[in-house]
């Protein structure tokens, strides 16, 4: 940079500066020159592995070896048995080993452990749980939930088809399918299925994101980026607004793949066949519903053709998708004026029969129209290309646009008027094409939405909704399917990401990094197929790469490249690029098998080595990351490993894998967590505090926290206390020293030593102290608030039913006060409210704690002038009516000198309304002493009486204390 002048003011030199540092910080940020040349984006290439004097090393271990003595370090000795035994049993299903396996397999591994670790692992593949498990992994990438995320009340926010993808995804991996058919059925299923196959709610891949209120542009880019991050690891969704700042991919290789999703519509089907005939019921009204109101909104398009038109000079004034727009019949849709926008762009050109006269106007300036529509027009009447009607209606030259508008008008109402008239078919069939903007796309309300006034919007939503809330009722599978839209249109690139500066046009076509030498546009309707045929080709140098890549940091904690979910420019090269290769080409050839892939990685001595380093003072400096793999990592569960291994040893687990999913919080809740009710929008706080992925989006790598939320839900909470319980009934036959025994080897499948033995005894002893020593819980309060009648014949109370809603200082009988079957009932520390009716008379009961003779005193208040005023009375249960008051604006003693009461007795302190309901408030705090004690309506008034803590004895304590300790969740 040359230096500036010496007469360069000081601020022109700030901008001088500051436009070079720009300058050189957008060079700085654009892909090189040789971006295509990074090494994500060449073949995979074919390498051999290290010659080693070993003849028994598999090639895997070549690779690893051969780098760390390129090093100068050795690998890690062997795991022992157990170890080994948990490592695989965690890896592949997500649950611990029995202590019964743990022994077989220490035998057998003692004798060839080549054969114990192949036999350990075949036995774990054609498990159940190994779907469960790894379906996890690949939801997490699929940003999973039950719902939609935040959507406004008019529509179901639970997906009616998450489920059953969810269940799908477990299903596919327990048999092995294919991982390039697995990614071809996620993408394009419904173009490979048949219509009524289960195999459809694969398709849930794309369609269970966020629903982002409807907006049809975050929609789309949500589905870009989770295809091409989660396959590919490709940052794709950065070109939204620009080109690719670090990777070769421009803008207009984003929107090729915005097209693909712009020309696929969701369709939610049943995939099985049901007679429920409410569910008939509800389809049926949706159907006729959106056959009706798609007629109605087409009338609209027609009558208002002109409208429609003009709206073409003045795009601006028709705001882009919007969550806060509302819609009236009378209002000119927004979305049907785009329509029109894009159906123009596309369909029609100068030379077209019907709208070439409105194109070439289109040009003309309206300050000059009269002046310049004559010779515009001219040619285009003399070529005889124009549809007669069309050549009429524009013999003489329109004096402005909107003549222009209506002259369309009057051409197509007239043809709708006289259907057989000459020229008229043309014109119909333009009305009544499906594809065409005087139509509202024949699509589900999700995808057609923005074509109708808000009201009606609302109603198909609810009739939508009605569908859904039956399927969910009913556990029916489902799916959410896309189908291709026809004509698909080619997109047009968003300048700077905004919908409203429409820029060129591009094709739908594979990106640049795929296809850097010949790309041709896709020619099958989306495209969709054809990209997800690229996506899961052998040729192509990504997906078989990222998904290698994946699996080797499931069991090895971090990936050979260590940003999963981007192999792009800033991505770091991997740690073995050669053994990355040898294993993409391996996964190829094995047929795409992940079972294959992950016996091949257990197998190796890289896998199976113990997390003590040979050399820890050389493996400290040398490979302080473990990117050499010179020891085997140490590992902590995640939560679902954690929350599913204490079900597992404690008796307690639910392997029921179908039926709708439950809360992680219910109690009953004793089913594998990955069967859990996710919510998008309010994620339990208890997954929060354990790092669950988030799913709002794609999520390649889960955090890793240790923060106290974690350790008090174990600690504190009912769900690790009532697995204990569960292991302490488990163990109560054996005698004490056995009981520590069955115990260790339940969660750790290995004895006890003698000194956890001892160390268990005095844990024991110091618990069985403590249960003996605990304070007894206070007595309940004698005081309580509930409503009756007062029994004029007896003279006594009728009933008492307890108020059963505490507010924090008031007892009333709903949680909206008034409210419920009591209606104003209501008793504070110091007085309250009778209820509505006379049956609904509010009761302060006092129940004698032991015999006495007692005092009451207290005064009733009643302020208010309006009404009639309240009865008051006390009442005893053993001696009948002790006092009575009528009282209206004024204050009256309620007292009572001296009386005999026996322990259970009751003292009822009664207000009723007296004849009318109107300002019945009042005061009154009874006071009750003997010589020993007071009690004191307004000191002790209190919530609902607190049951005594549910402590854990001490044998289910000390198996709370093993449940918690690092040595359960941790894999080693």
């Amino acid at each position: 940079m040359p230096a500036p002048s010496p007469s360069l003011p000081r601020a022109a030199f700030s901008l001088f500066l500051a436009a070079a540092l720009l300058s050189h910080t957008r060079a700085a940020i654009k892909p090189p020159p040789d971006a295509l040349q990074h090494w994500a984006f060449q073949p995979t290439s074919n390498p051999d592995p290290p010659a080693s004097p070993d003849p028994t090393l598999q090639p895997i271990d070549r690779f690893l070896r051969a780098s760390l003595a390129n090093a100068g370090l050795s690998p890690a000795a062997p795991a022992d048995s157990r170890s080994l035994i948990r490592r695989i049993t965690f890896d592949l299903t997500g649950l611990p080993p029995s202590a019964a396996d743990t022994d077989a397999f220490s035998t057998a591994d003692a004798a060839n452990r080549p054969a114990a670790v192949a036999a350990l692992t075949n036995r774990l593949l054609a498990s159940p749980h190994f779907g469960e498990r790894w379906g996890r992994h690949w939801l997490d990438l699929a940003r999973y939930s039950d719902t939609k995320g935040y959507v406004y009340a008019r529509e179901e926010r639970r997906f009616a088809h998450a489920p059953t993808y969810r269940r799908w995804v477990i299903s596919a991996l327990n048999n092995d399918l294919p991982y390039n058919r697995f990614l071809l059925l996620q993408i394009a299923g419904d173009q490979l299925l048949p219509p009524d196959s289960p195999d459809l709610a694969a398709m849930g891949f794309l369609t269970g994101g966020r629903r982002f209120i409807g907006v049809t542009h975050d929609i789309i880019d949500d589905r870009i980026d989770v295809v091409m991050r989660s396959t590919m690891a490709l940052t794709v969704q950065c070109a939204r607004c620009h080109d690719h700042k670090y990777d070769p991919v421009p803008t207009a290789d984003y929107y090729s793949l915005y097209g693909v999703f712009q020309s696929s519509t969701d369709q939610l089907i049943p995939l099985n066949t049901t007679d429920d005939a409410e569910l008939k019921k509800r389809q049926d009204a949706l159907a006729s519903a959106m056959a009706s109101h798609r007629a109605d909104a087409a009338q609209r398009l027609r009558s208002r053709l002109a409208d429609y038109l003009n709206a073409q000079r003045e795009l601006a004034k028709y705001p882009e998708e919007g969550f806060d727009q509302i819609l009236s019949p009378g209002d000119l849709i927004p979305a049907s004026v785009r329509r029109w926008r894009d159906w123009l762009h596309t369909h029609a050109s100068p030379a077209h029969p019907i709208f070439g006269p409105w194109l070439t106007l289109a040009t003309v300036p309206a300050d000059r129209f009269p002046d310049l529509a004559a010779a515009a027009l001219a040619p285009l009447l003399a070529s005889g290309s124009l549809h007669p009607a069309i050549a009429a209606a524009f013999q003489s030259a329109p004096d402005s646009p909107a003549t222009v508008a209506s002259r369309y008008s009057e051409v197509f109402n007239a043809a709708a008027a006289h259907p057989d008239a000459p020229g008229s078919a043309a014109l119909l069939a333009l009305l009544n094409d499906p594809s065409g903007p005087f139509q509202v796309p024949a699509t589900g309300i999700v995808n057609n939405e923005l074509f109708f006034p808000s009201d009606t919007v609302t109603a198909l939503w609810k009739l939508q909704g009605d569908v859904d809330r039956r399927l969910i009722e009913l556990n029916a599978p489902a799916a959410l399917i896309l189908t291709d839209l026809s004509p698909a249109a080619n997109p047009r690139i968003f300048e700077r990401g905004s919908p409203a500066r429409l820029g060129p046009e591009v094709p739908r076509r594979l990106p640049l990094i795929l296809a850097p030498h010949d790309r041709q546009p896709f020619q099958s309707g989306s495209g969709r197929l054809e990209l997800a045929n690229a996506i899961a080709s052998p040729e192509n140098p990504l997906t078989a790469r990222v998904f290698v890549n994946r699996v080797w940091q499931h069991l090895f904690g971090a990936g050979l490249v260590r940003t999963p979910s981007d192999f792009g420019l800033r991505a770091g090269s991997p740690s073995h690029p050669a053994l990355l290769d040898w294993l993409a080409r391996d996964f190829i050839h094995s047929g795409w098998s992940l079972k294959s892939l992950l016996r091949n990685l257990i197998a190796s001595r890289a896998y199976q080595q113990s997390h003590t380093p040979a050399n820890p003072d050389d493996s400290a400096v040398l490979d302080p990351d473990n990117r050499l793999l010179s020891r085997a990592p140490v590992r902590r569960l995640d939560f679902e490993a954690v929350r599913d291994a204490m079900l597992a040893v404690s008796g307690d687990l639910d392997n029921v894998s179908d039926g709708p999913p439950m809360e992680i919080t219910d109690p009953a809740n004793r089913r594998r967590t990955v069967h859990a009710w996710i919510d998008r929008q309010f994620v339990p706080g208890t997954l929060r505090s354990f790092d669950f992925a988030n799913p709002d989006i794609h999520v390649a790598t889960r955090h890793e926290t240790t923060v106290p939320q974690q350790a008090l839900f174990f600690l504190n909470g009912p769900f690790a206390a009532a697995r204990a319980r569960s292991l302490a009934a488990a163990s109560a036959s054996f005698p004490d020293p056995d009981r520590i025994q069955f115990l260790h080897r339940q969660l750790y499948q290995r004895p006890a030593s003698a000194t956890e033995s001892a160390s268990a005894l005095a844990f024991l002893a110091a618990a069985k102290a403590d249960a003996a020593a605990q304070s007894p819980h206070p007595p309940p309060s004698p005081w309580s608030c509930g409503t009756g009648a007062f029994d004029e014949s007896s003279q006594r109370t009728a009933s008492f039913t307890p108020l059963p809603y505490f507010t924090g200082s008031a007892y009333q009988g709903a949680a909206a006060w008034p409210g419920g079957p009591t209606g104003w009932a209501q008793l504070t520390a110091t007085g309250g409210h009778p209820g509505d009716s006379r049956q609904h008379a509010v009761i302060r009961r006092w129940t004698a704690p032991a015999a006495a003779t007692i005092t009451i005193t207290g005064t009733l208040r009643h302020e208010p002038t309006q009404g009639d005023g309240i009865r008051a009375f006390i009442i005893s249960s053993r001696h009948g009516t002790l006092l009575t008051a009528d009282i209206h604006h004024r204050d009256a003693p309620m007292a009572v000198s001296s009386l005999t009461v026996s322990r259970g007795d009751t003292i009822d302190f009664l207000v009723d309304i007296r004849n009318e309901l109107n300002s019945d408030q009042f005061l009154w705090s009874p006071h009750i002493s003997n010589s020993n004690a007071t009690w004191r309506a307004d000191l002790d008034f209190s919530g609902p009486a607190t049951p005594p803590p549910d402590f854990l004895e001490p044998w289910a304590q000390y198996a709370q204390v093993l449940l918690l300790a690092n040595e359960f969740s941790f894999t080693d």
